[in-house]
């Protein structure tokens, strides 16, 4: 089904002669079939880039350059050996500028304090296409997180309710031609996000009934 999607796409781009994104497509197939780029769900990572840009593409958005920027958008995070200098020969500084943008630096800890807001989502929001491809971004790795652990789940959730919903409530005011999709992506995550809050308060109610229960058994066979 996966692979299928990415033939539409590419179906799709090509009908709209999008070359640079074909040839951004081509590259990440390349580099991102190896078993070492499969997502949780078991899928090959560029299947998550086509789904990002796909994204975009159903809500509109056609511009060359961010289509091709949500294909490449984690090739420097991700792929060892490709750098902003390599993507800027291949395409152009516009996509460039997107990618580096939503690519984090290694070594930051973004989990600190508000690094994540101070230092990664504030300047991306000073960039429309940056803004748009990190909205996507989250919203199709929120809607794959049923094969993720609850642990992870809950931290996504937690994250995605602190940072992301202002995010997209900023981006929307800062860019009202692309406000509908910015909302399309707390509408899409927003009910998910509960059933995991919910979910996982239940889980924990559960765990604690067991161990006071379990208590209870040992302290009646002490005390036998």
């Amino acid at each position: 089904m996966s692979e299928s999607r990415v033939r539409f796409f590419e179906q799709q781009i090509s009908i709209l002669g999008y070359n640079q994104s074909l040839q951004a497509l081509d590259w990440m197939k390349e580099v991102m079939s190896a078993p070492a780029y499969a997502r949780h769900d078991g899928t090959h990572y560029y299947n998550h880039l086509v789904d990002v840009a796909q994204d975009l593409l159903n809500h509109g958005i056609r511009d060359q350059d961010i289509i091709t920027a949500a294909l490449l958008h984690d090739a420097v995070e991700d792929v060892p050996g490709i750098t902003n200098n390599m993507i800027d020969a291949k395409f152009n500084t516009k996509v460039t500028k997107m990618v580096d943008l939503v690519t984090k630096e290694p070594g930051v800890n973004y989990k600190k304090d508000d690094l994540l807001k101070i230092l990664y989502l504030e300047p991306i929001l000073n960039n429309p296409g940056a803004a748009l491809i990190k909205t996507a971004d989250r919203k199709h790795n929120f809607s794959t997180l049923r094969a993720a652990s609850p642990e992870k789940k809950m931290r996504q959730a937690i994250e995605t309710e602190k940072f992301f919903f202002p995010f997209f409530k900023e981006a929307m005011e800062r860019y009202p031609r692309y406000a509908t999709y910015f909302l399309s992506a707390k509408t899409a995550i927003k009910p998910h996000l509960m059933e995991i809050k919910e979910h996982y308060d239940e889980v924990n109610v559960l765990k604690a009934k067991i161990a006071e229960l379990e208590s209870q058994h040992i302290k009646h066979r002490i005390s036998k």
